[in-house]
């Protein structure tokens, strides 16, 4: 080790408390952006870089730097997310909440020639500014530099391949596989365009989903996950949870009773307006059901799925389907148990006794 490499080395391990404390501060910012922005990410991490590492950066390209500030990595930040879209809202609350060094920072995406394929993430080089932090024992924390690069999955996965194939070494690639290189990156860097395009459309369905499910217009809403979640959260089974849930003055814990759509798909309902006309023609039995069920027992608590289940239950009953289909209802919803049976039954016995069951 020379004599300018250990001068940096000895500066590096006098200064290394200061660098934990801004990935810290890094980490816990990137964080916060992840939960303001309401993104999925791919992962989030941050690191120190090691003394091993940093000797073998300085015997490489030692003659680059003057002294340790001028390396701008020795705290990187890496945020990978899902669309590419997310890359561009990530870097705003980058810039909106660090100093960025933009002589130093580089969009390697715009870097790319238009006949160009390859690693095409956003690096950052920045500082922490003293608004967000500032200590008078480490006042190096506002000068030294870090480094944050923001990429999507496929392009992380691009530059994973790169550097197991040693794309980017100095060992030449021959040619022939070089334009396989490219050709693959060409379809990555595609398939980040369209992967947005598409959630963007898929997020553009849910949007017109909850406006007519607002406006009541259910005909035209096919019944699928975004169109029952829409009208959940439009009313759904609130009123008649609600009304059940006075029987014996209930308490009513929520649970998620998405379970349910396949239960309601299996019994015909193709739109929106068939789940809600079984709603509407079979809530006053449900709840007169639910009374036969629940009056004058030892319960205080029922659940948002005990709604659905009463309506189903009392739609099969009236159905003429009897306690085999009441069976098949509780198997659905719980999976097969010998209890199931003897639920079915007794749920059959009430509906006889009601007269909901037709008779022959």
């Amino acid at each position: 080790m020379n004599l300018h490499t250990q001068m940096i080395m000895e500066e590096y391990q006098a200064n290394l408390e200061s660098f934990q404390i801004i990935r810290g501060i890094v980490v816990e910012k990137l964080h916060q952006f992840v939960k303001e922005l309401g993104i999925l990410t791919n992962s989030v991490e941050a690191r120190v870089k090691t003394k091993k590492s940093l000797e073998g950066k300085l015997q490489l390209k030692g003659d680059k730097y003057h002294g340790l500030s001028d390396i701008t990595d020795i705290v990187g930040a890496r945020v990978v997310v899902f669309f590419s879209d997310h890359v561009d809202k990530f870097a705003a609350k980058l810039e909106n909440t660090f100093n960025i060094d933009w002589e130093n920072s580089v969009d390697k995406r715009k870097a790319m020639r238009i006949d160009q394929f390859g690693y095409t993430s956003l690096h950052y080089i920045c500082s922490i500014p003293e608004s967000l932090y500032h200590d008078p024992e480490h006042p190096l924390v506002n000068s030294f530099r870090f480094e944050v690069q923001l990429r999507t999955t496929l392009q992380h996965a691009w530059a994973s391949i790169a550097h197991d194939t040693g794309y980017k070494s100095d060992i030449e690639v021959p040619s022939e596989y070089l334009r396989g290189l490219n050709r693959l990156a060409g379809l990555l860097e595609l398939a980040d365009e369209n992967f947005a395009q598409i959630r963007n459309s898929i997020e553009d369905y849910r949007r017109r989903v909850k406006a007519v499910v607002a406006d009541g217009d259910l005909s035209s809403v096919e019944l699928n996950i975004d169109s029952y979640r829409a009208y959940l959260e439009n009313g759904g089974f609130t009123k008649l949870t609600s009304r059940i849930a006075t029987i014996n003055n209930m308490e009513v814990e929520p649970i998620s009773i998405r379970n349910f759509l396949k239960v309601f798909k299996t019994m015909g309902c193709i739109t929106l307006k068939d789940l809600d006309d079984i709603v509407k023609n079979y809530g006053d039995l449900a709840y007169r059901f639910a009374i036969r069920e629940f009056d004058g027992k030892d319960v205080d608590i029922i659940t948002t799925a005990t709604a659905p289940f009463m309506l189903c239950v009392v739609y099969l009953l009236s159905q003429g389907l009897g306690e085999g289909a009441v069976k098949l209802l509780l198997d659905s919803l719980h999976g097969e148990r010998k209890s199931n049976a003897r639920q079915a039954v007794r749920l059959a016995k009430i509906g006889i006794s009601m007269g909901i069951v037709p008779t022959e």
